[in-house]
């Protein structure tokens, strides 16, 4: 592996740059708790992890080199983007809370707190940007040989750590001014918000090019 330093403070960039995992961690955290953000942050490493093997694997060149499979993936991916913005919004400020605490009492609870962990990874999954970012960015630090494949897997792995740490520390800060979202009025226009956020990832989604 070269300039792994390098690898490392890119990968950290990329992990911080607001986007569409940044809205949706927020969102589920002040929706259901640490509990809530914690397992979004799960589901998009889990999302980042099927990219990762699909660039060791050679099948993010593949989606890269097909125009209409890329396009596909792209428009679903927007798709789902929007729907989940367009949920937000129009359901903002509805339903109980759920805490921490609630996750374990019932089944309800169970299943709709798996939800946050599938709102994750379905956000990367059908994102093909990303499966690109990682087949553009993981060979810049690996030198050509046979075990590159090897090395190409251990620093997908450590991107997705860092963007599993990161929004760990995303949802336990924001679970902690949580009780700042309690007003119904503020809570409304912050959900209006991220719902409009989420909205606008998936048109430029939608709109972006290879």
């Amino acid at each position: 592996m070269e300039n792994f330093g390098v690898f490392i403070l890119t990968a950290l960039a990329a992990a911080i740059l607001p986007g569409a995992d940044f809205a949706l961690v927020t969102k589920n955290t002040l929706a259901a708790g640490r509990s809530g953000g914690q397992l979004s942050a799960c589901g998009v490493a889990s999302g980042l992890l099927v990219h990762t093997m699909a660039a060791v694997l050679g099948l993010s060149a593949i989606i890269a080199q097909s125009a209409t499979l890329f396009e596909w993936v792209k428009y679903i991916g927007a798709a789902y983007l929007c729907y989940m913005g367009w949920i937000t919004f129009r359901h903002a400020g509805e339903g109980a809370e759920l805490t921490a605490a609630d996750g374990g009492e019932n089944a309800g609870a169970a299943v709709k707190l798996s939800s946050y962990f599938w709102q994750g990874a379905l956000t990367n999954v059908l994102n093909p940007k990303a499966s690109i970012f990682y087949l553009t960015l993981l060979p810049q630090f690996v030198v050509p040989g046979e075990n590159a494949q090897f090395y190409l897997f251990v620093l997908g792995l450590i991107a997705v750590l860092i963007v599993l740490l990161w929004f760990l520390f995303v949802a336990s800060a924001f679970s902690y001014i949580r009780a700042w979202f309690a007003k119904p009025l503020f809570r409304i226009n912050f959900q209006r918000c991220v719902g409009f956020m989420l909205f606008s990832f998936g048109i430029k989604l939608a709109l972006s090019k290879k």
